[in-house]
């Protein structure tokens, strides 16, 4: 329907964009109403102004903001080994070693480099950052020799002296500022998990606390990560363990089952301090824990005396099933003499999903200089402020769906629009919807309504409170019978629209057909195509069949110089072209040429010839020319005979033949087919000249002559009996009549002498006597 025009009724219609009608979408966790006015309902043409509500007042602990720092595409998954105590918090430096290459990700510039580091004692994986000295240190595993390098780089030194070491695989490794020694918690050896502790003093590995058959305080395991501001405390996390330490016993005494290839170890979910100065525990959340549902990623933030865990998984009694458990990427908060287990929370911003494999390299840490967590894992490394307003102002911004990027903006919709804003303060995003309805005033008028026929119903619609037509009439529907625009104005509650239809009837057309002057025509004639009894007020386009493109108009058609047969599509369309259209059609044939008449020899005589043809397609009569086309005559066997025969011909003469097929029109005539042939020569190449002849004039023996079937040429003389010539011819068709000097010559004896040369070129001579008889 056309676009409407509409008139103010009523104030009432602006007060209507003030009223709620429903309530707000769901907004992002964390986030409050961003838009000041309520969900609105307005008439047609009005327009509402949106504003924004001031950002609120970010919570100190909820949700904090999510930030990525270095994407997974910087970070090289096979070489990414990092340790719960490899962070230099002073430099906000994150480090890993694996296969003699050091890694550095500055989480300050959020770069990635490598280290250069020479003299590697071998390939080793363990290693803990020395921040009192500055310096990495590492070893092949538990508690064996030490090594150290400035963080700067440099080579691998020795500081520290060990033995291989089978009892301490995957053991927590730390750095004791107060004893200024690389220290070690657990491990894993010989089917056992430890609780021991050891420290290397320089001169060798020495024991701090040992590993009792059963440690309940703490339980065998767990994983040391986190420490408080000045590295004296150390936090023991959940992990794998049991009270014994022993996985061939094949159950667990506390925690929950965690399935390994040989038995049975327990899911701990419990939470010690560990004091570097007298190396015991404090229990903080006892074994099992309801609250620790997860075993993730663990860090102090000690400024606030908080804990976070992030992400992680939920080992179980089954083995193969922990080979590929699903992780989450959930979040929790402990706050230490507040609450009572960990409490889940939803931050905002670049929030990290949740990774693909259970066993994957993921820690920890807290940064005191940036007030920030970092959870770094090989798809990226990520930061989670706490208190959003300590997020980097890298960005603010506010966008409308309408592209608008104010805090105030004037929305005029056409029907029922959703408008929706996210507002970005740093890290922080929220968005937030408003839906304006405008009150449906869309009649069921069509803008233009085309009949073919004589007269249709309008209908505006049901719904509307009146109608008024500009004929007078009040009904939903009036009946028209003449082209017109027709206009309505209709209600409904205060709003008010009109709306209008153009109104156009056409003649339905009528079955048509296509006469030709002349279905056929030579290359190059004219024809002339017409409609027989043309429809009035209905147009006729011509066209050729198989293309669009419109050659004529009208009743008439005159196509000229026509060279190839042609088929046209004459289309008749009403006037408007509102009726269904009706197609006719008409050909024209150019007149071919036929094909010239195959010749065949049908007998051979001595004096005679006969030739045959075949019928030709089409053709109406057949011409024949004896005397090489000069001029041309029926044949003997009549205008459409097919044969042909030449007689009195000499033997060994050739008759020539040429015919050529008639058709009903000049145009058709074909080419000419030619034949020839020979007639019998049963002579050879004898030569004969009578002894006597009378030329008496009676038609019979009245000349001389020479003959013979094989003679190309021939000179022939004849002389009296003194030796006088009375006669010379060099034409073998010509002989003496017995006249000399127009006299006729006397009876008595005569002779000749001939030279010829036959059709092989031989030369032949003769001469003898004959009578001339009177």
């Amino acid at each position: 329907m056309k676009k409407k025009k509409l008139y103010l009724i009523s104030l009432l219609s602006i007060l209507m964009a003030m009223q709620a009608s429903t309530a707000f979408g769901q907004l992002p966790s964390g986030c409050s109403p961003i838009i000041r006015q309520k969900d609105t309902t307005i008439c047609p043409g009005f327009s509402v102004t949106l504003n924004l509500l001031a950002p609120p007042a970010k919570d100190s602990l909820l949700p904090g903001v999510w930030k990525l720092l270095i994407p997974g595409s910087l970070i090289d998954s096979n070489l990414f080994n990092i340790k719960s105590f490899g962070y230099d918090k002073v430099n906000q430096y994150l480090y890993s070693i694996y296969h003699k290459i050091i890694i550095r990700f500055d989480l300050k510039n959020n770069k990635v480099s490598a280290i250069p580091a020479g003299n590697w004692p071998g390939d080793y994986t363990e290693f803990t950052y020395d921040y009192t000295n500055k310096r990495l240190l590492c070893w092949r595993v538990g508690r064996d020799s030490v090594y150290a390098i400035p963080d700067s780089g440099g080579n691998w030194a020795a500081i520290g002296n060990g033995a291989i070491d089978r009892e301490c695989f995957g053991s927590s490794v730390y750095w004791n500022p107060i004893k200024q020694q690389v220290g070690l918690y657990g491990g894993y050896g010989f089917n056992q998990m430890k609780s021991w502790i050891f420290e290397n003093d320089g001169t060798g590995w020495q024991q701090r606390k040992s590993n009792p058959p059963i440690d309940s305080m703490p339980p065998k395991g767990g994983n040391l990560a986190g420490t408080n501001a000045d590295g004296t405390k150390l936090y023991l996390f959940s992990g794998q363990g049991n009270y014994s330490g022993d996985e061939l016993a094949g159950n667990c005494t506390l925690g929950s089952p965690w399935a390994t290839a040989n038995g049975m170890f327990c899911w701990l979910k419990d939470l010690w301090e560990l004091d570097l100065k007298t190396y015991t525990f404090q229990n903080m959340l006892p074994v099992n824990n309801a609250s620790i549902q997860y075993e993730g990623a663990f860090v102090n933030y000690y400024d606030k005396s908080r804990f976070y865990l992030f992400g992680g998984y939920q080992p179980t009694g089954n083995y193969a099933a922990n080979q590929n458990l699903a992780n989450t990427n959930k979040t929790y908060f402990f706050r230490r003499n507040i609450d009572s287990g960990f409490v889940a929370f939803q931050g905002e911003g670049d929030i990290p999903p949740a990774m693909p494999k259970t066993l994957l390299n993921t820690y920890a840490y807290y940064d005191p200089l940036g007030k920030r967590m970092i959870w770094a894992r090989y798809d990226g490394i990520w930061a989670y402020y706490p208190d959003s307003t300590t997020v980097p102002p890298s960005f603010r911004s506010t966008v409308w769906s309408t592209g608008d990027t104010t805090g105030s903006i004037i929305v005029k919709p056409s029907q029922t629009t959703t408008y929706r804003v996210t507002r970005t303060i740093g890290s922080s995003i929220c968005k937030d919807s408003i839906i304006i309805s405008v009150t449906n005033m869309q009649t069921a008028l069509q803008r233009n309504v085309n009949i073919c026929g004589d007269s249709t119903v309008l209908d505006a619609g049901a719904g509307f409170s009146t109608y008024l037509w500009n004929t007078g009439d009040a009904t939903q529907t009036i009946l028209v019978k003449q082209n017109g625009v027709y206009a309505v104005t209709v209600t409904k509650n205060v709003c008010t629209a009109k709306d209008t239809s153009k109104v156009l009837f056409a003649v339905p057309v009528n079955a048509f057909t296509v006469g030709v002057q002349k279905d056929s025509v030579c290359t190059g004639d004219a024809d002339s195509l017409f409609i027989n009894a043309p429809q009035a007020g209905i147009n006729y386009s011509w066209s050729v069949s198989g293309s669009p493109a419109i050659i004529n108009t009208g009743n008439y058609y005159t196509p000229k110089n026509i060279v190839n047969d042609v088929a046209y599509l004459i289309t008749a369309s009403s006037n408007p072209a509102i009726c269904a259209s009706k197609t006719g059609n008409a050909r024209i044939i150019v007149r071919k040429k036929l094909a010239p008449p195959v010749l065949h020899i049908d007998s051979i005589g001595l004096s005679m010839l006969m030739f045959r043809w075949d019928p030709v397609a089409g053709a109406a009569a057949y011409l024949i020319s004896l005397d090489k086309g000069n001029t041309y005559i029926n044949p003997v066997s009549g205008p459409q005979g097919l044969t042909q025969s030449i007689i009195g011909l000499l033997p060994n003469q050739t008759g020539n033949i040429i015919v050529k097929a008639i058709g009903l029109y000049s145009c058709q005539t074909s080419d000419t087919a030619q034949a020839k042939a020979t007639t019998l020569n049963p002579f050879g190449d004898g030569i004969y000249v009578p002894n006597a002849f009378t030329p008496n004039g009676d038609g019979i023996n009245d000349i001389l002559q020479v003959y013979g079937t094989a003679i190309s040429s021939v000179r022939l003389m004849i002389y009296n009996q003194w030796g006088g010539q009375l006669f010379m011819s060099t034409d073998i068709s010509k002989g003496w009549d017995g006249v000399y000097n127009g006299k006729k010559a006397p009876a008595g004896n005569y002779v000749y002498a001939l030279e010829a040369i036959m059709q092989d070129g031989k030369r032949v001579t003769k001469s003898g006597s004959f009578s001339l008889i009177r």
